[in-house]
């Protein structure tokens, strides 16, 4: 394994935690191939993209081409966790353009030029739940390409990006189904910010009482869909072919209102064959 440059931003508690995780991950004789560097010169981000602009690239194909470069960087770097785990973790999400949230084709596209442009099996195409991306998840899955679908707020598009999913792989013309993945971010305490503010609207004992308790009832919910959805005939038949369940990652678990402990969330959703989508803020000091 070569030595991995990782330029995070300047911050040196970030730094500090980003190299704890890379240990943590890797253990300490892999990480030992990894350096946290800063920039020390003014370069980075804004400077990589002023220096391809200036070679005659448009904004938008520099913006791809130095994504692109880090997402590759990232799969290497986590390719021996997914070959660990025979692909169940060291994934790296690639976002396509928030611009064809509404456009199915373009997003079967783009999904399909990104996850050829990075060139591993570690890449999802991250994709937003909207009716119009639902639908494409179907097709790139069906390509045999892993999709992280995002922005999951209410119980029926939940239901909507498993059935693509479900969809995607019975059409899929590959015998074995085991290297196509899927994970669904199901998003919880925004869904108490909305709630809470219409409780305290209302402003009634009872009302006050639910207030932080909105978006876990709803999550118990989604999980109790999971486990219907991956379990019966039309599963076993999947799960015959090398199909994995698609992962229910419980994204935003940071808390949104400052009353609550920093782990409300996060010690609520903890179950089998889930994901936690925890920022890092919730470890600092």
């Amino acid at each position: 394994m070569g030595r991995e440059v990782l330029l995070p931003s300047d911050t040196s508690q970030y730094r500090a935690y980003l190299q704890d995780s890379v240990i943590e991950l890797l253990g300490t004789e892999k990480s030992n191939n990894v350096v946290i560097e800063h920039t020390k010169d003014g370069s980075g981000i804004g400077a990589a993209v002023s220096e391809l602009v200036g070679a005659g690239k448009d904004i938008e194909s520099a913006y791809w081409e130095l994504v692109v470069k880090d997402i590759q960087d990232t799969c290497k770097l986590l390719e021996p966790i997914y070959n660990e785990t025979d692909g169940e973790d060291g994934h790296v999400s690639l976002a396509v353009s928030p611009k064809l949230a509404n456009d199915t084709k373009g997003t079967i596209e783009a999904a399909k030029w990104l996850h050829n442009m990075v060139g591993s099996p570690c890449v999802y195409m991250k994709i937003p739940a909207t009716d119009e991306s639902i639908s494409s998840m179907k097709e790139v899955i069906s390509l045999g390409i892993s999709v992280n679908a995002t922005l999951i707020f209410c119980l029926p598009k939940y239901e909507a990006v498993i059935d693509a999913y479900l969809d995607g792989l019975e059409s899929c013309g590959m015998t074995d189904l085991s290297k196509v993945s899927s994970a669904a971010a199901f998003y919880i305490s925004r869904v108490d910010v909305t709630l809470d503010k219409k409780l305290e609207q209302i402003g009634t004992a009872e009302a006050l009482d639910l207030k932080g308790k909105g978006a876990v009832a709803q999550a118990v919910l989604a999980y109790q869909l999971y486990q219907k959805k991956f379990s019966g005939p039309r599963w076993e038949r999947l799960e015959n072919r090398g199909a994995k369940k698609q992962r229910l990652m419980w994204a935003s678990t940071n808390v949104k209102n400052p009353s609550y402990p920093d782990t409300f969330y996060v010690n609520s959703v903890i179950g089998p064959d889930t994901v936690s989508y925890i920022g890092f803020l919730i470890f600092l000091p």
